[in-house]
């Protein structure tokens, strides 16, 4: 042994000398803190959005036109954009059934891809005098009136420096935009119901137009209906359909059930990852004390020669756990940052390719993450190599040094 090593750099002079190794143990601490940090992020992303979505559907029951159901269950739960509407006489009809305590109207468009986003965006259209869904979410974040003309962005939509944006060709000032939701309202922009025809008559100009002129002012995609106490959701539409032969055709969206598909879908992806960490981390540990109980068996001698010299076991338990914190904390740093480059950038992809609502954690959470995925890593390291010093610790230094001759 050179004479400039001493106990307090042997451990770094150690896991230098044995690269192979020390890599080994890197990679396997690397991947535990990447299932964990990772695994555990998702779930509460994907737990965020939940909440926010419940927060945001509002109403109990949507009437919507006939085959457009489906259009309008995506739209809620992170889907595409869509254009769909029936007239306003049969949208006022519908609010005098039984069992309704409040309604309001809303209008659906699909814009052009438009230079402020990567895709489509949703414009939706509502009534301030009526709206019990939109302008309390709105009023959290902007506390004025939508005038006509302007727009309230989601927080998915790119805002030009000038504070405004362009669809159909035409430029919108921006009043406000909303914070994130992990919801397909991030990439949506909301107006007032009298911007609608101001719209239509925009798409005509640069493209097809999206509804026909004579609808364009009395066009309805949704009429949104808080139920009475005492009432039941499926119970409120049967009573709709009564009104008139012809509203047998209508579609109803129950948003409460779309709530209870994505949190039975979230409840199993999140099982799932919490069975994989799991297995991941059980593979890892064992690996961990094979590696370390043959490395213990490997250094019998070097141990050995060390307590013949004066060294105490303690000392020799302070060489192993200072070899297991410098490879657990490098392995723990290296697999949050690895983890880190696949959940932060791509969160928008992660949503929709889940097709449920998925919304980012705060700073202070992922902080909170990355250091108990440190902190689970360095003790699970620790713990196995401490396990592997224990057998070590059992015969005394002569006859250790017998065994590795």
């Amino acid at each position: 042994m050179n004479s400039h090593i001493t106990l307090r750099s042997l451990p770094a002079e150690n896991l230098r000398r044995k690269p192979l190794r020390t890599v080994a143990l890197i990679i396997v601490v690397m991947l535990l803190s990447v299932a964990l940090f990772g695994g555990s992020l998702l779930s509460i992303n994907l737990g965020n959005g939940m909440r926010s979505m419940e927060e945001r559907l509002g109403a109990d029951l949507m009437v919507v036109p006939q085959n457009s159901a489906q259009q309008a269950e995506a739209l809620l739960a992170n889907g595409s954009p869509g254009t769909f509407y029936f007239t306003k006489e049969a949208a006022s009809a519908v609010a005098k059934a039984d069992g309704v305590a409040q309604f309001t109207e809303q209008v659906y468009i699909s814009s052009l891809a438009a230079a402020c986003c990567a895709s489509k965006l949703q414009i939706i259209g509502y009534d301030p005098s009526t709206d019990f869904v939109i302008q309390p979410w709105l009023s959290s974040q902007f506390d004025g009136e939508v005038k006509d003309g302007q727009i309230v962005a989601g927080a998915g939509v790119n805002v030009s420096s000038d504070g405004t944006i362009e669809l159909y060709g035409r430029t919108w000032p921006v009043v406000a935009q909303l914070a994130s939701t992990g919801t397909s309202l991030d990439n949506s922009v909301f107006v007032n119901r009298a911007t609608i025809p101001s719209m239509v008559e925009a798409s005509a100009q640069v493209s097809h137009r999206v509804m026909p002129e004579q609808y364009e002012k009395k066009a309805v995609s949704a009429v949104l209906i808080k139920v009475a106490d005492g009432y039941d959701p499926h119970t409120v539409a049967e009573s709709i359909t009564k009104l008139d032969p012809s509203y047998k055709s209508l579609g109803f969206v129950y948003p409460g059930g779309i709530t209870s598909s994505a949190k039975a879908s979230l409840g199993s992806l999140v099982g799932y990852t919490a069975i994989f960490v799991a297995v991941l981390w059980v593979m890892g540990v064992i690996v961990l004390l094979v590696v370390f109980f043959s490395s213990v068996n490997e250094r019998k001698r070097e141990f050995a020669s060390l307590r013949i010299m004066g060294a105490t076991r303690g000392m020799l338990r302070g060489v192993i756990a200072r070899e297991a914190l410098i490879v657990s904390l490098a392995g723990g740093v290296t697999g949050v940052a690895l983890a880190s480059l696949f959940v932060f950038p791509f969160s928008s992809l992660i949503g929709r390719q889940l097709q449920l609502p998925y919304l980012q954690a705060g700073p202070l959470a992922v902080i909170g993450m990355i250091a108990v995925s440190v902190l689970c890593t360095v003790v699970v390291c620790m713990g196995a190599s401490m396990l592997a010093m224990c057998k070590l610790a059992r015969p005394e230094a002569y006859v250790t040094l017998r065994e590795g001759q």
